[in-house]
Protein backbone atom coordinates (compact mmCIF):
# COMPACT_ATOMS: atom_id res chain seq x y z
CA UNK A 1 0.00 0.00 0.00
CA UNK A 2 1.59 3.49 -0.77
CA UNK A 3 1.36 6.54 0.61
CA UNK A 4 -1.99 7.76 -0.31
CA UNK A 5 -3.27 4.80 -0.67
CA UNK A 6 -2.89 4.37 3.34
CA UNK A 7 -3.72 7.75 4.12
CA UNK A 8 -7.27 6.88 2.28
CA UNK A 9 -7.02 4.06 4.42
CA UNK A 10 -6.73 6.38 7.39
CA UNK A 11 -9.87 7.92 6.41
CA UNK A 12 -11.71 4.95 5.56
CA UNK A 13 -11.21 4.07 9.16
CA UNK A 14 -11.56 7.29 10.47
CA UNK A 15 -15.42 7.37 8.65
CA UNK A 16 -16.26 3.78 9.61
CA UNK A 17 -15.80 4.84 13.65
CA UNK A 18 -18.50 7.55 12.82
CA UNK A 19 -15.90 10.75 12.51
CA UNK A 20 -15.96 12.74 8.90
CA UNK A 21 -12.30 13.01 7.90
CA UNK A 22 -10.49 14.36 4.79
CA UNK A 23 -6.94 14.80 3.73
CA UNK A 24 -6.09 18.93 3.56
CA UNK A 25 -3.72 21.58 2.30
CA UNK A 26 -0.66 21.30 -0.14
CA UNK A 27 -1.26 17.73 -0.92
CA UNK A 28 -4.49 18.28 -2.82
CA UNK A 29 -3.01 21.41 -4.04
CA UNK A 30 0.04 19.74 -5.41
CA UNK A 31 -1.89 17.05 -6.64
CA UNK A 32 -4.51 19.20 -9.04
CA UNK A 33 -1.11 20.37 -10.44
CA UNK A 34 0.61 17.24 -11.47
CA UNK A 35 3.59 17.87 -8.48
CA UNK A 36 4.43 14.83 -6.82
CA UNK A 37 4.49 15.50 -3.35
CA UNK A 38 5.28 13.07 0.15
CA UNK A 39 3.52 15.36 3.00
CA UNK A 40 -0.17 14.44 3.20
CA UNK A 41 -1.88 15.97 5.93
CA UNK A 42 -5.52 14.80 7.47
CA UNK A 43 -8.28 16.71 8.96
CA UNK A 44 -11.23 15.58 10.91
CA UNK A 45 -13.69 16.28 13.93
CA UNK A 46 -11.63 13.59 15.68
CA UNK A 47 -10.16 14.48 18.76
CA UNK A 48 -6.52 13.59 19.70
CA UNK A 49 -7.26 10.83 21.87
CA UNK A 50 -10.17 9.65 19.83
CA UNK A 51 -7.72 9.38 16.95
CA UNK A 52 -5.35 7.70 19.33
CA UNK A 53 -7.49 4.87 19.92
CA UNK A 54 -7.44 3.59 16.51
CA UNK A 55 -3.68 4.57 15.35
CA UNK A 56 -0.67 4.28 16.96
CA UNK A 57 0.14 8.41 17.46
CA UNK A 58 3.06 10.56 18.76
CA UNK A 59 1.42 13.67 20.40
CA UNK A 60 3.48 16.66 18.23
CA UNK A 61 0.97 19.63 19.01
CA UNK A 62 -1.76 18.61 21.19
CA UNK A 63 -2.82 21.88 22.32
CA UNK A 64 -3.66 22.88 18.80
CA UNK A 65 -5.09 19.63 18.24
CA UNK A 66 -2.36 17.77 16.19
CA UNK A 67 -0.78 14.20 16.21
CA UNK A 68 1.04 12.43 14.46
CA UNK A 69 -0.42 9.43 13.08
CA UNK A 70 1.97 6.22 12.28
CA UNK A 71 0.65 3.64 9.66
CA UNK A 72 1.85 1.14 7.45
CA UNK A 73 5.31 3.03 8.04
CA UNK A 74 4.66 6.52 6.69
CA UNK A 75 4.24 9.42 8.94
CA UNK A 76 0.53 11.37 8.73
CA UNK A 77 -0.02 14.70 10.54
CA UNK A 78 -3.82 14.86 11.65
CA UNK A 79 -5.35 17.90 12.99
CA UNK A 80 -8.97 18.07 14.17
CA UNK A 81 -11.41 20.43 12.87
CA UNK A 82 -10.96 23.54 14.85
CA UNK A 83 -11.45 27.30 15.58
CA UNK A 84 -8.86 29.40 16.46
CA UNK A 85 -8.54 31.32 19.61
CA UNK A 86 -7.38 34.49 19.87
CA UNK A 87 -3.88 35.41 18.48
CA UNK A 88 -1.60 37.73 21.06
CA UNK A 89 1.97 37.13 19.26
CA UNK A 90 1.35 37.50 15.50
CA UNK A 91 1.92 33.80 14.92
CA UNK A 92 0.25 31.11 17.43
CA UNK A 93 -3.10 30.99 18.76
CA UNK A 94 -3.40 31.58 22.66
CA UNK A 95 -5.76 28.34 22.44
CA UNK A 96 -8.48 26.18 20.21
CA UNK A 97 -11.55 25.10 20.63
CA UNK A 98 -13.12 21.89 18.54
CA UNK A 99 -15.51 21.82 15.95
CA UNK A 100 -17.82 19.39 14.01
CA UNK A 101 -17.51 21.26 11.43
CA UNK A 102 -14.87 21.18 8.84
CA UNK A 103 -15.77 24.61 7.37
CA UNK A 104 -14.89 26.34 10.66
CA UNK A 105 -11.81 24.42 10.14
CA UNK A 106 -11.27 25.68 6.24
CA UNK A 107 -11.94 28.83 7.13
CA UNK A 108 -8.99 29.54 9.86
CA UNK A 109 -6.10 28.85 7.37
CA UNK A 110 -4.30 30.86 5.53
CA UNK A 111 -4.84 30.70 1.47
CA UNK A 112 -7.30 29.50 -0.69
CA UNK A 113 -5.18 27.22 -2.49
CA UNK A 114 -4.09 25.36 0.66
CA UNK A 115 -7.63 25.15 2.03
CA UNK A 116 -8.68 22.30 -0.46
CA UNK A 117 -9.89 18.98 0.58
CA UNK A 118 -9.90 15.37 -0.66
CA UNK A 119 -12.20 12.42 0.75
CA UNK A 120 -12.01 8.70 0.97
CA UNK A 121 -13.35 8.67 -2.67
CA UNK A 122 -10.35 11.32 -3.66
CA UNK A 123 -13.00 13.73 -4.21
CA UNK A 124 -11.97 17.56 -3.96
CA UNK A 125 -13.92 19.37 -1.98
CA UNK A 126 -13.79 23.41 -2.18
CA UNK A 127 -15.05 25.84 0.09
CA UNK A 128 -12.88 29.02 -0.92
CA UNK A 129 -13.13 29.15 -4.70
CA UNK A 130 -8.88 28.08 -4.53
CA UNK A 131 -9.26 25.61 -7.68
CA UNK A 132 -10.55 28.73 -9.49
CA UNK A 133 -6.88 30.43 -7.83
CA UNK A 134 -5.36 27.86 -9.15
CA UNK A 135 -6.55 28.74 -12.45
CA UNK A 136 -5.44 31.94 -12.17
CA UNK A 137 -2.02 31.20 -10.72
CA UNK A 138 -3.00 33.44 -8.04
CA UNK A 139 -2.29 33.92 -4.20
CA UNK A 140 -5.09 34.76 -1.91
CA UNK A 141 -5.82 34.86 1.54
CA UNK A 142 -9.01 33.10 2.76
CA UNK A 143 -11.38 36.26 4.45
CA UNK A 144 -9.56 38.85 5.58
CA UNK A 145 -6.15 39.91 4.36
CA UNK A 146 -4.89 41.82 7.20
CA UNK A 147 -6.99 39.61 9.82
CA UNK A 148 -5.07 36.66 8.45
CA UNK A 149 -1.80 38.13 8.24
CA UNK A 150 -2.80 39.91 11.97
CA UNK A 151 -2.69 36.30 13.48
CA UNK A 152 0.29 34.97 12.01
CA UNK A 153 2.65 37.22 10.26
CA UNK A 154 4.99 34.64 8.78
CA UNK A 155 1.25 33.65 6.45
CA UNK A 156 3.31 37.11 4.54
CA UNK A 157 6.86 35.14 3.89
CA UNK A 158 4.93 31.80 2.90
CA UNK A 159 2.91 34.06 0.25
CA UNK A 160 6.23 34.83 -1.34
CA UNK A 161 7.96 31.23 -0.97
CA UNK A 162 4.58 30.21 -2.70
CA UNK A 163 5.74 32.31 -5.25
CA UNK A 164 8.70 30.92 -5.62
CA UNK A 165 7.65 27.00 -5.85
CA UNK A 166 4.68 27.86 -7.77
CA UNK A 167 5.85 30.73 -9.89
CA UNK A 168 2.15 32.22 -8.96
CA UNK A 169 1.24 36.14 -8.67
CA UNK A 170 0.02 37.41 -5.51
CA UNK A 171 -3.91 38.52 -5.67
CA UNK A 172 -3.83 42.28 -5.29
CA UNK A 173 -5.70 42.70 -1.98
CA UNK A 174 -3.35 40.10 -0.57
CA UNK A 175 -0.61 41.77 -1.84
CA UNK A 176 -1.36 45.24 -0.30
CA UNK A 177 -2.01 43.52 2.93
CA UNK A 178 1.30 42.17 3.32
CA UNK A 179 2.75 45.91 2.55
CA UNK A 180 0.69 47.53 5.04
CA UNK A 181 1.43 44.28 8.07
CA UNK A 182 4.71 43.93 7.17
CA UNK A 183 5.78 45.22 10.35
CA UNK A 184 4.40 42.29 12.27
CA UNK A 185 7.38 40.68 10.73
CA UNK A 186 9.77 41.57 13.35
CA UNK A 187 7.36 40.05 15.90
CA UNK A 188 8.31 36.36 14.50
CA UNK A 189 11.40 34.58 15.66
CA UNK A 190 14.83 34.25 13.44
CA UNK A 191 14.69 31.02 13.08
CA UNK A 192 11.41 30.84 11.41
CA UNK A 193 12.16 33.18 9.24
CA UNK A 194 15.54 31.82 8.11
CA UNK A 195 13.15 28.44 7.00
CA UNK A 196 10.83 30.81 5.13
CA UNK A 197 13.77 32.29 3.70
CA UNK A 198 15.22 28.75 2.54
CA UNK A 199 12.50 27.68 1.15
CA UNK A 200 12.21 30.83 -1.13
CA UNK A 201 15.98 30.30 -1.91
CA UNK A 202 15.04 26.78 -3.40
CA UNK A 203 12.30 27.29 -5.23
CA UNK A 204 11.96 27.05 -9.10
CA UNK A 205 10.70 30.66 -9.28
CA UNK A 206 12.87 32.38 -7.08
CA UNK A 207 13.48 35.40 -9.22
CA UNK A 208 10.22 36.07 -9.62
CA UNK A 209 9.74 35.57 -5.64
CA UNK A 210 13.05 37.47 -4.33
CA UNK A 211 11.66 40.68 -7.03
CA UNK A 212 8.66 40.71 -5.33
CA UNK A 213 10.40 40.52 -1.67
CA UNK A 214 12.65 43.36 -2.34
CA UNK A 215 10.05 45.66 -4.48
CA UNK A 216 7.29 46.07 -1.60
CA UNK A 217 10.46 47.07 1.31
CA UNK A 218 10.40 43.59 3.40
CA UNK A 219 14.41 43.70 3.02
CA UNK A 220 14.29 46.51 5.20
CA UNK A 221 13.52 44.47 8.15
CA UNK A 222 16.06 42.74 8.39
CA UNK A 223 19.80 43.38 8.70
CA UNK A 224 22.22 42.43 5.74
CA UNK A 225 19.43 41.73 3.01
CA UNK A 226 19.79 45.79 1.73
CA UNK A 227 21.81 45.21 -1.00
CA UNK A 228 21.00 42.82 -3.69
CA UNK A 229 22.62 42.77 -7.61
CA UNK A 230 20.64 40.06 -8.74
CA UNK A 231 17.56 37.94 -7.65
CA UNK A 232 18.49 34.67 -9.01
CA UNK A 233 20.24 33.72 -5.39
CA UNK A 234 19.96 31.84 -2.24
CA UNK A 235 19.75 33.37 0.96
CA UNK A 236 23.28 32.70 1.91
CA UNK A 237 23.90 34.14 -1.55
CA UNK A 238 22.76 37.49 -0.41
CA UNK A 239 24.10 36.84 3.04
CA UNK A 240 27.39 36.71 1.18
CA UNK A 241 26.41 39.27 -0.96
CA UNK A 242 25.69 42.11 2.06
CA UNK A 243 28.95 40.79 3.76
CA UNK A 244 30.31 41.82 0.63
CA UNK A 245 29.19 45.46 0.66
CA UNK A 246 28.89 46.01 4.52
CA UNK A 247 32.40 44.33 5.63
CA UNK A 248 30.11 42.39 8.69
CA UNK A 249 27.62 40.10 9.26
CA UNK A 250 24.69 40.67 12.03
CA UNK A 251 24.04 38.99 14.96
CA UNK A 252 20.88 38.87 14.23
CA UNK A 253 20.58 36.26 12.24
CA UNK A 254 21.61 34.15 15.07
CA UNK A 255 23.99 31.76 12.59
CA UNK A 256 25.99 29.23 14.74
CA UNK A 257 29.99 30.34 15.43
CA UNK A 258 31.04 28.02 13.07
CA UNK A 259 28.83 29.17 10.23
CA UNK A 260 29.62 32.45 10.99
CA UNK A 261 32.96 30.97 10.23
CA UNK A 262 32.24 29.37 7.60
CA UNK A 263 30.90 32.45 5.84
CA UNK A 264 33.73 34.64 6.52
CA UNK A 265 36.21 32.40 4.98
CA UNK A 266 33.81 32.36 1.87
CA UNK A 267 34.02 35.76 1.46
CA UNK A 268 37.65 35.64 1.96
CA UNK A 269 37.91 33.11 -0.81
CA UNK A 270 35.82 35.55 -3.50
CA UNK A 271 38.03 38.13 -2.73
CA UNK A 272 41.57 36.39 -2.91
CA UNK A 273 39.98 34.08 -5.96
CA UNK A 274 38.99 30.20 -6.58
CA UNK A 275 42.53 28.49 -6.48
CA UNK A 276 42.76 24.86 -5.54
CA UNK A 277 45.07 26.29 -2.42
CA UNK A 278 42.19 28.51 -1.64
CA UNK A 279 39.73 26.08 -1.19
CA UNK A 280 41.86 24.04 1.02
CA UNK A 281 42.62 26.30 2.96
CA UNK A 282 38.97 27.35 3.80
CA UNK A 283 37.54 23.80 3.81
CA UNK A 284 34.30 22.17 2.02
CA UNK A 285 31.40 24.17 3.72
CA UNK A 286 33.34 27.92 2.99
CA UNK A 287 34.42 26.78 -0.36
CA UNK A 288 30.71 25.40 -1.22
CA UNK A 289 29.63 28.50 0.20
CA UNK A 290 31.70 30.29 -2.70
CA UNK A 291 30.90 28.83 -5.41
CA UNK A 292 27.05 28.72 -5.24
CA UNK A 293 27.82 32.38 -4.86
CA UNK A 294 30.21 32.54 -8.38
CA UNK A 295 27.91 30.12 -9.57
CA UNK A 296 31.10 27.72 -10.18
CA UNK A 297 30.83 24.23 -11.35
CA UNK A 298 31.11 22.39 -7.73
CA UNK A 299 33.36 19.27 -9.41
CA UNK A 300 36.20 22.00 -8.95
CA UNK A 301 36.35 20.77 -5.35
CA UNK A 302 35.69 16.84 -6.68
CA UNK A 303 39.04 17.20 -8.43
CA UNK A 304 41.13 18.76 -6.31
CA UNK A 305 44.30 16.46 -5.69
CA UNK A 306 44.12 17.13 -1.81
CA UNK A 307 41.11 17.95 0.20
CA UNK A 308 42.93 17.34 3.54
CA UNK A 309 45.61 16.37 5.27
CA UNK A 310 45.02 12.89 4.76
CA UNK A 311 45.22 12.95 1.20
CA UNK A 312 48.98 13.62 0.99
CA UNK A 313 51.12 10.94 0.71
CA UNK A 314 53.34 11.57 4.13
CA UNK A 315 52.01 12.92 7.49
CA UNK A 316 54.05 14.35 10.35
CA UNK A 317 55.23 10.94 11.65
CA UNK A 318 57.20 10.91 8.58
CA UNK A 319 58.79 13.56 9.16
CA UNK A 320 61.16 12.94 12.08
CA UNK A 321 63.43 15.09 10.84
CA UNK A 322 61.91 18.06 11.32
CA UNK A 323 61.66 19.76 15.07
CA UNK A 324 58.21 18.52 15.65
CA UNK A 325 56.91 22.64 16.37
CA UNK A 326 57.72 23.36 12.44
CA UNK A 327 56.67 19.67 11.13
CA UNK A 328 52.48 20.86 10.35
CA UNK A 329 54.10 24.38 8.59
CA UNK A 330 56.27 21.58 6.61
CA UNK A 331 53.34 19.68 5.81
CA UNK A 332 51.40 22.91 4.78
CA UNK A 333 53.83 24.04 2.62
CA UNK A 334 53.67 20.51 0.56
CA UNK A 335 50.22 20.37 0.43
CA UNK A 336 50.26 24.39 -1.63
CA UNK A 337 53.52 22.98 -3.68
CA UNK A 338 51.02 20.17 -4.77
CA UNK A 339 48.42 21.95 -4.85
CA UNK A 340 50.10 24.57 -7.01
CA UNK A 341 51.53 21.76 -9.11
CA UNK A 342 55.06 22.51 -8.46
CA UNK A 343 55.54 18.94 -6.52
CA UNK A 344 54.16 15.23 -7.19
CA UNK A 345 52.21 14.02 -4.35
CA UNK A 346 54.30 10.54 -4.42
CA UNK A 347 56.38 9.90 -0.84
CA UNK A 348 60.12 10.17 -2.13
CA UNK A 349 59.51 13.41 -3.58
CA UNK A 350 57.26 14.68 -0.40
CA UNK A 351 60.24 13.67 1.25
CA UNK A 352 63.07 14.87 -0.29
CA UNK A 353 61.07 18.46 -0.75
CA UNK A 354 60.83 18.83 3.18
CA UNK A 355 64.35 18.17 3.36
CA UNK A 356 65.06 21.36 1.33
CA UNK A 357 62.39 23.02 3.87
CA UNK A 358 63.82 22.19 6.60
CA UNK A 359 67.34 23.15 5.59
CA UNK A 360 66.27 26.51 4.65
CA UNK A 361 64.48 26.56 7.96
CA UNK A 362 68.10 26.27 9.79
Amino acid sequence: MDYLDSAISILNILNSNGFTAYIVGGFVRDSILGISSNDIDLTSNAKPDEVSKLFKTIPTGIKYGTVLIRYNDYSFEHTTFRFDLEYSDSRHPSGVSYSNNVLDDVRRRDFTINALLMDSNKKIIDYTDGINDLKKKVIRTIGNSNNRFNEDALRMLRAISFVSKLGFDIEDNTLKSIIENKELLKNISVERIRIEFDKISKGKYREKAWEIFYNIGLNELFPNMKYIDSFDKSFIDIIIYNMLKMGEIDDFWAFSKSCIKELKKAIDLIKNGITDYNMYECGYNSAMYALDYLKIDKKIWDDLKIKSLKDLEISGSDLTFINKTNRSKCLNYLVKEVLENNLSNKYDCLIEEAKKWNMLQS
